[in-house]
C-alpha cells in the first residue's frame, strides 16, 4: 500500500470505518513486526509490542493529520512503545537476557539459523539493524527511514552502507572458515 492509500485509510479509520483498520493492519503488520523485532530482538516482546502499537493506533487515530506520513506515524508509535517496554523491563529485572537465553528465550530477525540473520545479530548494532531491516525487509526508501528515525539522510545512508560492509566482511569470514 502506498503512502497516499495508507493516508486515505487512516482518515477512514478516523471516521470509524472498521474495514480501514483491517486494511491498514494487513498492509503494515509484516514490516512493522520486522521493525519492532530489530529493536527488541525478542520474538515474544515483538508480538506484544505490535499489539500495543495497533491498540495505540486505534486510541490515538483522532490525532492523525491528513497528509502526514502514515507509515512514519505508525512506526513511531511502535518504536516508542517498544523502547518504553524495554526500559520498563530493564528496571524490573536486572538480568542479562543474552546470558540467560535458554531461560528467557530469544528470537532473532527472521530465521536465526540463516547466515545473514545470524550475522546481522552478531555484528550490527540496534540502529544498523533497524536501518537494514527497514530498507531490505520493509522496503522503505532511505529518505523515509531518515524521517522515521529522526536522523539526517546522510547518516542513514552512511550507516546502511557501513552495515552492509560489516555484513559482507562477516559473511566472507564465515565462508573462508568453511573452506
Amino acid at each position: 500500500m502506498n503512502r497516499q492509500e495508507l493516508d486515505r485509510k487512516m482518515l477512514l479509520l478516523q471516521r470509524g470505518d472498521e474495514q480501514a483498520f483491517e486494511d491498514i493492519y494487513n498492509a503494515t503488520h509484516r514490516g512493522l513486526f520486522a521493525f519492532i523485532l530489530s529493536i527488541c530482538r525478542n520474538y515474544h516482546t515483538a508480538e506484544d509490542m505490535m499489539q500495543v502499537a495497533y491498540i495505540r493506533l486505534r486510541t490515538t487515530i483522532a490525532s492523525y493529520k491528513a497528509g502526514s506520513n502514515a507509515y512514519a506515524w505508525l512506526y513511531t508509535i511502535a518504536k516508542n512503545a517498544t523502547l518504553n517496554e524495554l526500559n520498563r523491563q530493564k528496571h524490573e529485572a536486572l538480568v542479562d537476557p543474552e546470558a540467560n537465553a535458554e531461560r528467557f528465550g530469544t528470537y532473532d530477525i527472521e530465521d536465526p539459523d540463516t547466515p545473514v540473520a545470524s550475522a546481522m545479530n552478531r555484528v550490527l548494532n540496534t540502529t544498523e539493524r533497524q536501518i537494514v531491516t527497514l530498507h531490505v525487509i520493509v522496503g522503505f526508501k532511505h529518505r523515509e527511514i531518515a524521517e522515521l528515525l529522526g536522523k539526517p539522510l546522510g547518516t542513514v545512508l552512511w550507516t546502511y552502507n557501513n552495515a552492509l560492509g560489516k555484513l559482507k566482511k562477516e559473511l566472507n569470514k564465515e565462508n573462508d572458515n568453511e573452506d
